[in-house]
């Protein structure tokens, strides 16, 4: 089940960037932003309602625990989206190639310099076979000219993009151990829609 799991969710998340550039020209990439939020809430909540999902009741004291990772996560996210949605609105739906190389690789940063986790040959040797793996899967048999020819401008957002899906990930791990998984990405998005409700 849990190969299935990731199938599915590579499967969804395989058509942000073209859903992205179709409502592209009705919508501003922080509506996009925002709604994608609104629309992880409301998902998060069906699943919460369909397991009969309840939250903890040391809920308070596992926010207030974790609270200064959660904003972190869904501040990341929300740069993160903010920076794809309009490197997506504003270029080709492939432009953001970069964002899962780089986000894999400031994951591996922040774990080494910051968290001081050991980093060992084996491990940084099959970190290479993964970034390639994902550029050429990404990258799907087009010309390198095609993403050379953009503006420079948008694969720095995807790269800033990358980075703030990182700082989510480096979130959810950091609260892991101390709140349920479905509790602490409702809590994190949640947030987030607040967040990205500002710059609407």
């Amino acid at each position: 089940m849990g190969y299935l799991y990731l199938l599915l969710v590579a499967f969804l998340f395989s058509f942000s960037g073209t859903c992205a550039k179709i409502i592209g020209p009705y919508f501003s990439s922080e509506y996009i932003s925002f709604f994608r939020f609104v629309f992880g809430v409301f998902f998060l909540l069906l699943l919460k309602f369909i397991t009969k999902h309840h939250f903890a009741n040391d809920f308070k004291a596992q926010f207030k625990k974790v609270g200064v990772w959660l904003f972190f996560g869904a501040a990341g996210k929300e740069i993160s989206y903010l920076a794809e949605n309009y490197g997506l609105t504003h270029g080709v739906s492939y432009g953001n190639i970069l964002a899962q190389p780089v986000q894999l690789l400031f994951i591996v940063f922040v774990s080494v310099v910051v968290f001081k986790e050991k980093l060992t040959k084996r491990k940084a040797l099959f970190i290479i076979p993964c970034v390639l793996g994902t550029l050429l899967v990404s990258w799907n048999g087009r010309a390198l000219s095609d993403y050379l020819s953009g503006d420079a401008a948008l694969l720095l957002l995807y790269v800033v993009s990358g980075i703030g899906a990182a700082c989510h990930i480096i979130a959810q791990k950091k609260v892991a151990d101390s709140m349920d998984i479905i509790d602490s990405n409702l809590t994190l998005f949640m947030m987030a829609a607040c967040l990205a409700f500002f710059p609407i």
